[in-house]
């Protein structure tokens, strides 16, 4: 017996017509021509390859050109996109999902359920080396710890196609957060024969298919990328923009001079102009919470590193509230966890470090480090990862200063390029890195679960039994006041074994120009699908 999803509020939900860019009666738009929105993603991406990508510059992409059962909407709640509606069987474990039948790649081919399976499988398959394998096993979905290990093969992942627009998934157990999970682009459908005729290379220009409001059509590595509007869209009227160009500046300073000189709409921009922006430029201003936490990642099975008691004396010795107060100063809170406070459904209880004094915390991170036998006799040196940002260099060298000034430690600063900086996190080859997650949905799991053993994200390779055992309990839960209790010691175990060194959490910083409408400033997933934005004239 199954009981339907798709009654009362869910179904008017579903029901109605989805609207991409909602554009009020009496809007002035710029002409079709002019309809262009020029984005900084500030780096050049690892990858725009859906089960691929790992870091924000390439999903900012990758939001644009594919899409999946969901989307969100401008308060980050879930839109039906490629599934108009499911059904949920009696046993919660079982969904069956109404694909949207006038959805179509870019080549004209329909979208189909078998294109959301081979897109889970190709995820999952451990020969594809996808960092966000572990995202599929995270679903909950059936025989994915077995497929993602190779003990078994792809095609025993418990996701079917029913027929070309039926699609069911089934779970190993009821998942509270799955649903969330589906807007997320690992779970996208993906163009089997595209792929298997270029290999790696199907994403570049010419060879690309993709299912979302944009197709690519140039990329010039290290400089930028362009996207068209895509024509066969199944919600191509609603969309409004004709182009978008994502550029690949670095230089917190450059894009900031680029976007007062009128070549950008939407940046990043240095830590020193926020006063004055704030003061005379307001409306240009997107300053809002958003689910990430930056943090500084320890390389557990590595020397020093591999003795908490030295993980813990750095974390503890580090002011937070410099950092946000003094250096950052746009809102942005101390984080002693790796959970924001703001997820939904997640009552935070304050760990054990941040409820000490900043004195207190000192003389502990001493008594720690002297009994891992460093001292004025036997000095710490530590190496500092960072990819290329002025910000990132202004937190390294502050934190640097603090553990020099409370501890005694020399820290070296090593700067690379984004790609680089995540092959060598990849690859284990570093000893203390910066690093920041930003939620792929919101709940607390996927802020704890990245920390678990068979994480790919895991990049410091601390394993912890009990802690994976607190993750796996929380995921088979259905009450979620234990779902909190479980989450809330999962964070005390992060606390006192430090692998991680959280440092704050984010506050969304941007320069939007006030011609672009259609903004999600209420998404606090920082997602921001270019098909919901449109020009105006000012």
């Amino acid at each position: 017996m199954k009981r339907t999803l798709i009654a009362g509020t869910v179904a008017a939900l579903f029901a109605l017509p989805i609207m991409a860019a909602q554009v009020p009666a009496g809007t002035q738009l710029l002409p079709a021509e002019q309809q262009t929105f020029i984005r900084n993603i500030n780096t050049e991406p690892a990858s725009i390859d859906p089960q691929m990508v790992e870091e924000s510059a390439g999903s900012d992409i990758v939001n644009d050109l594919f899409e999946g059962l969901y989307t969100l909407d401008g308060k980050g709640k879930l839109q039906p996109a490629g599934a108009l509606g499911y059904e949920l069987d009696s046993t919660g474990t079982v969904y069956t999902f109404k694909l949207r039948p006038d959805a179509k790649w870019s080549n004209g081919e329909p979208v189909t359920a078998a294109d959301y399976v081979y897109g889970w499988q190709r995820a999952a398959d451990p020969k594809n080396a996808s960092n966000y394998a572990w995202f599929i096993e995270l679903t909950g979905v059936t025989n994915a710890s077995e497929v993602v290990q190779g003990k078994q093969s792809p095609d025993t992942l418990g996701i079917k196609a029913i027929d070309a627009h039926t699609l069911q998934i089934t779970l190993t157990n009821p998942v509270p957060f799955f649903l969330k999970t589906l807007s997320h682009y690992t779970t996208f459908p993906a163009p089997k024969a595209t792929i298997e005729k270029f290999g790696h290379e199907w994403v570049k220009p010419g060879n690309i298919v993709s299912n979302g409001a944009f197709v690519l059509k140039e990329w010039t590595p290290n400089e930028r990328l362009i996207a068209e509007r895509n024509p066969l869209y199944w919600d191509n009227q609603n969309t409004v923009l004709n182009k978008v160009l994502y550029l690949e500046i670095v230089s917190d300073t450059a894009a900031y001079n680029r976007y007062r000189a009128g070549e950008l709409h939407y940046t990043t921009y240095p830590l020193e102009q926020y006063k004055q922006l704030k003061s005379k430029s307001p409306e240009e201003l997107v300053n809002a919470p958003m689910l990430a936490t930056y943090y500084y990642v320890f390389n557990t099975q590595r020397k020093p590193f591999d003795d908490p008691k030295v993980r813990k004396a750095l974390s503890l010795a580090i002011d937070r509230d410099t950092i946000t107060e003094k250096i950052l100063g746009q809102g942005q809170l101390s984080a002693f966890s790796l959970t924001p406070p703001s997820v939904d459904g997640f009552e935070l209880k304050r760990p054990v470090s941040q409820l000490l004094s900043k004195e207190e915390r000192i003389k502990q991170a001493k008594a720690l480090l002297s009994e891992a036998g460093y001292g004025p006799d036997k000095p710490l040196d530590v190496d500092i990862l960072y990819n290329t940002n002025e910000s990132h260099k202004k937190i390294a060298l502050a934190i640097s200063s603090m553990w020099k000034h409370n501890l005694g430690v020399s820290a070296k600063l090593n700067n690379m390029e984004w790609k680089t900086m995540v092959s060598a996190l990849n690859e284990g080859d570093f000893g203390v890195s910066r690093y920041s997650w930003n939620g792929d949905y919101n709940d607390a799991s996927t802020f704890l679960d990245i920390m678990t053993s068979s994480s790919s994200a895991n990049s410091g390779k601390w394993f912890n039994k009990q802690y994976d055992a607190l993750l796996a309990k929380a995921h088979d839960s259905k009450d979620p006041a234990e779902r909190n209790q479980l989450y809330q010691q999962a964070e005390a175990l992060i606390d006192d074994e430090a692998p991680i060194a959280p440092v704050y959490f984010y506050v969304k910083s941007r320069l939007l120009k006030p011609s672009i409408k259609g903004y999600p400033y209420q998404n606090p997933q920082d997602v921001v699908y270019s098909k919901d934005l449109y020009l105006t004239a000012q």
